[in-house]
């Protein structure tokens, strides 16, 4: 399908465009006209004094769908634009779910990654949960299903955010290493498939080393001290033993302190996974591993690339346990080609069984750039839907019922039937680093290649945002720029 769409102002692109692609997941959106499109989409602002009228029409051959609201305007321009972009996207919202005969998303006109700091945000002004749920439901279209998830993840989460000068003196950590063996199916992360490690890794650590140790000595004399690190990927654990301890030895001279309560290692394919690795990174400190299997299925383990089965994940979590590592999380994503209900209850039933402290289950995002979208194209977004999202809701609630809680939750692009990815875990397992990632709450200093550095100011919870290349050696090359901009951001944090 071809949709033109005709905005006035160019500006309500951005209010609309997301809620027009998760109506029509399958069409070619143009943002001009173009002849013979199969529909035409057209949202336009008038002004009359202190009103604004927003009209809407969606058209084809046979079919008309308008609506036409007005709405006061204040004096205050920065509220004006907030009111005028949530209205005009409640009206797209309605034009959309009046054509489709139903709505567009569960999330109402909420398409961005974190939905949950809003709900923070509504704790902060002292609404309770059913004031928040009414104002989802009013003003933001949202679903009562989602309304609670939501409610119930901030409520899980909110103790562990900070405010004041404890907040301000703590930071987070991400380490990047964007190298694996080998390149799932539905991934579209740019890094490098590891083929020569003296040539592809050893560069990359010496810049960094650079990186690391600059940071530090800067984290140092600006007396911040380190709550949580993450070393994710890429798949970290492709690095040799030797390069591992050279890590842990720069983040003990620089990052971990007694203020460090958590340090995570994304263990993710279980193929690049030793005993003496393990041992190693519990005689470390780390106190997390992520060991993420995906599904437990061999034949789906096969077909989206992973080197391993359903075995070897189990072996991967009994060397960690036997290791000491105190938590173990484990991914699972729902919507993997080829699987539906019994595939979906067999995967989370196993893994149950290893007794994970953490567990997120993801739904299928289609991502540009990865084998998947090239080989199957737009149409896998379509299929299933139902499948998915009753299998998203059966695992929930399977997991609650075993004891696990939501206690952080995410969206992205692309994703099957426009859901959303939830972290659960078991009581006094929830995961530091992925809270404060997740709530943008407290700074995150990103190191290494694809890593991002979002700087908290602490008085209005506004972020600046820097992001290293996802490319190693565009990484390698920026390294200059890259540790002058965190010299700039750090120097300002408060």
């Amino acid at each position: 399908m071809l949709i033109a769409t005709d905005f006035k102002p160019e500006s309500i692109y951005e209010y609309a465009h997301e809620l027009i692609r998760m109506a029509f997941p399958l069409a070619e959106i143009q943002v001009y006209t173009i002849e013979d499109p199969d529909l035409n989409i057209s949202i336009h602002h008038f002004y009359d004094n202190n009103c604004i009228k927003i009209t809407g029409s969606i058209t084809d051959t046979n079919k008309l769908v308008k609506i036409c609201r007005y709405h006061k305007l204040s004096h205050d321009q920065i509220e004006n634009r907030k009111n005028i972009n949530r209205n005009t996207r409640r009206l797209v919202f309605d034009l959309l779910s009046a054509w489709n005969g139903k709505k567009p998303s569960t999330y109402g006109i909420l398409t961005g990654v974190r939905p949950v700091k809003l709900i923070h945000q509504f704790y902060d002004r002292g609404l309770n949960n059913q004031e928040i749920i009414n104002r989802l439901s009013h003003d933001y279209k949202v679903n009562y299903e989602k309304s609670v998830l939501m409610c119930e993840v901030a409520n899980n989460n909110r103790t562990f955010l900070l405010s004041g000068e404890k907040a301000a003196r703590l930071v987070s950590v991400y380490i990047g290493i964007p190298f694996c063996p080998s390149r799932c199916y539905y991934c579209s992360f740019p890094g490098a498939i590891l083929n020569d490690y003296s040539v592809q890794v050893k560069p990359f650590l010496t810049c960094l080393w650079q990186e690391m140790i600059a940071v530090g000595e800067l984290l140092k004399r600006r007396n911040l001290l380190v709550q949580s690190i993450y070393i994710g990927g890429g798949t970290p654990t492709v690095l040799t033993l030797e390069d591992q301890q050279k890590l842990f030895e720069i983040l003990y001279d620089w990052y971990i302190s007694e203020a460090t309560v958590e340090i995570t290692v994304e263990a993710g394919r279980p193929d690049t996974l030793s005993v003496d690795e393990l041992r190693f990174f519990a005689g470390a400190g780390v106190n997390r591993v992520c060991i993420n299997p995906q599904t437990m299925q061999d034949n789906t383990l096969k077909l989206i690339g992973r080197n391993h089965d359903h075995r070897d994940i189990i072996n991967a979590v009994e060397w960690a346990r036997d290791a000491g590592i105190r938590q173990i999380n484990m991914d699972i994503i729902i919507g993997l080609p080829g699987e539906g209900p019994e595939q979906y209850h067999d995967t989370a039933a196993r893994i149950i069984k290893l007794k994970p402290e953490n567990l997120t289950v993801h739904t299928l995002a289609l991502k540009r750039g990865s084998a998947m979208a090239m080989t199957e194209g737009k149409d896998n977004l379509e299929d299933k839907i139902e499948i998915v999202e009753n299998g998203i809701r059966e695992i929930s609630q399977y997991l609650i019922e075993h004891g696990y809680l939501p206690y952080y939750l995410y969206r992205q692009k692309y994703m099957k039937a426009a859901l959303e990815n939830v972290g659960y875990a078991l009581p006094g397992n929830f995961c530091h680093y992925n809270i404060k990632m997740m709530e943008e709450r407290q700074t995150i200093i990103g190191l290494g290649a694809g890593a991002a550095s979002k700087y908290v100011n602490y008085s209005n919870w506004s972020l600046t945002s820097f992001y290293n290349p996802k490319n190693p050696e565009v990484y390698q090359q920026s390294l200059t720029r890259i540790i002058a901009n965190k010299v700039d951001n750090l120097g300002v944090v408060h």
